[in-house]
């Protein structure tokens, strides 16, 4: 292994032999491993134990660098007042204060560089810009994998429907077990049929009797 170092700076560039060549590809794969295990038992280990909330959203279809198709998830309300003296900066780290309002739905209820006293639950998320007292900001868990043979629906949705995510959250840290549209799972969104009823239904209550809240029986159980 040579590592010839050039004549400014403190960068070096080397170059691998075939024994260690081998031993930096067995490296890079065990690491990366390392990393899906880490992400699924983390999944897991979120809903398992988190606090289970529903949050409006807007899912959107994507394609990342590697061709996998997901769902990009928005959530509208995503700007709330800051707590603190000290405006924040673009790209901290802050915590979001929620709850659920009388519906069951997430309540956004302010923003802050710190975390809440005890008994009260927190989203990690990050400052995308800051205005008038007023924060808007962003969380990590902005996406849904879906099989792409089912994602064909998502072009369907009209900007009447309810859509509700099924949201896991454990100390800040947030997943989505679940994405309901007017009561039906994402994923069975393109059965035309199915859709055309629910929106009938929906049209047919009132105002007052339209449900905000996904019916219980539609989200996914609590694993045991």
């Amino acid at each position: 292994m040579k590592f010839p170092l050039p004549l400014q700076g403190f960068h070096f560039s080397f170059s691998l032999d075939g024994r260690y060549r081998w031993i930096f590809f067995v490296f890079v794969v065990l690491v990366q491993f390392a990393v899906v295990a880490y992400m699924g038992w983390r999944w897991h280990n979120i809903a398992v134990d988190g606090i289970p909330y529903q949050w409006r959203c807007v899912p959107r279809l994507e394609v990342s660098a590697f061709g996998t198709d997901y769902v990009r998830v928005v959530f509208p309300e995503d700007t709330t007042q800051w707590k603190d003296d000290t405006p924040p900066e673009k790209g901290q780290q802050i915590y979001v204060y929620i709850s659920r309002d009388t519906s069951g739905l997430m309540e956004i209820q302010g923003a802050s560089a710190s975390k809440p006293f005890v008994g009260g639950d927190y989203m990690q998320a990050t400052v995308v810009s800051y205005q008038d007292g007023f924060v808007q900001f962003q969380v990590g868990f902005d996406r849904y994998r879906m099989a792409p043979e089912l994602t064909d629906g998502i072009y369907n949705l009209q900007p009447d429907d309810s859509v509700i995510a099924s949201i896991r959250m454990k100390r800040g840290e947030g997943v989505i077990e679940g994405i309901f549209v007017n009561g039906i799972p994402l994923e069975n969104i393109s059965n035309g049929a199915a859709m055309a009823k629910a929106r009938q239904e929906k049209e047919a209550q009132t105002l007052f009797d339209r449900p905000h809240l996904v019916d219980t029986g539609m989200v996914p159980p609590k694993e045991e």
